[in-house]
């Protein structure tokens, strides 16, 4: 007779305590967005109030129908999402990789991190007069701005993650033959996740800060371009439109990443 297989208690109890807390934070997240929604409305809907510099929800939602009708809006979108996800693709690569090397061998520690800690207070907007003179306005020049922006901010944790990782792991993997190769791939890289998860949480905002300001200054295409567009002719709804619209994105993207995270923390959890 087979014996049904249940989850081990130390298992079972923070996935439990997970659900309550993602419960509490969802229904305290969705109070205080219609708060906001209930304050803009009753703003808007006052007699002195300028629609011109504060359009009401109508406006806003029409200049959403509007954009989505002439397909302007599918067009930026999905060049910006395509700016977004390479540069945070290739910048926290590259990002994970160095600070592996960095944060677990010292001669990467000696070479790289001198000059990390030189350029990493440089914001990364202040790169862009030179990129557009290297290499001109194209899509390489933006996804470069959008990369240098993610490497820096994801670099950063992922070394203190390799700082981190608890000795008597790496002491209980030697103890068993594990090469210094074989820690650092099976012990040290896993142990640090959580910090390169809130890398990539970083990043990601880092990402979209920086592809609005680099489409602002030079693109043709995309949600910098149209909320530039509304500015220079005056359309507060379509200006608040992309605002929403870049803001909805970026919170969707944070919380794809926080469920992982709030998952490897749940297996760390249930392991220890």
């Amino acid at each position: 007779m087979e014996r049904t297989k249940t989850l081990p208690r130390s298992a079972i109890m923070p996935l439990q305590k997970l659900k309550e807390r993602l419960m509490g934070r969802m229904v305290l997240g969705t109070a205080s967005v219609a708060t906001v929604l209930l304050a803009y409305i009753w703003v808007t809907n006052l007699p002195d109030n300028n629609p011109a510099l504060l359009p009401p929800i109508r406006d806003i939602f029409g200049a959403f129908i509007a954009n989505v009708e002439s397909g302007s809006l599918a067009t930026a979108l999905g060049a910006s999402l395509f700016r977004v996800i390479m540069g945070f693709l290739i910048g926290t690569s590259a990002a994970v990789l160095i600070g592996c090397l960095i944060g677990w061998y010292k001669v990467a520690e000696y070479l790289f991190d001198p000059l990390i800690e030189a350029v990493r207070p440089i914001p990364p907007l202040a790169y862009i007069p030179i990129i557009i003179i290297w290499f001109g306005i194209g899509e390489f020049s933006r996804i470069l701005i959008i990369t240098i922006a993610c490497f820096m901010v994801c670099v950063v944790n992922v070394i203190a993650g390799m700082k981190n990782v608890p000795q008597v792991y790496v002491d209980a993997a030697s103890t068993m033959g594990a090469t210094r190769l074989q820690v650092f791939r099976t012990v040290a890289v896993p142990a640090a996740t959580p910090f390169i998860i809130t890398g990539y949480r970083i990043a990601l905002g880092a990402a979209w800060t920086t592809l609005v300001a680099s489409e602002l200054i030079a693109a043709q295409n995309g949600l910098g371009f149209l909320l530039q567009e509304g500015r220079r002719y005056f359309l507060t709804d379509q200006v608040m439109m992309i605002i929403v619209i870049i803001g909805a994105c970026a919170f969707l993207m944070d919380r794809a990443f926080r469920v992982i995270q709030a998952r490897l923390m749940v297996w760390s959890e249930a392991r220890e």
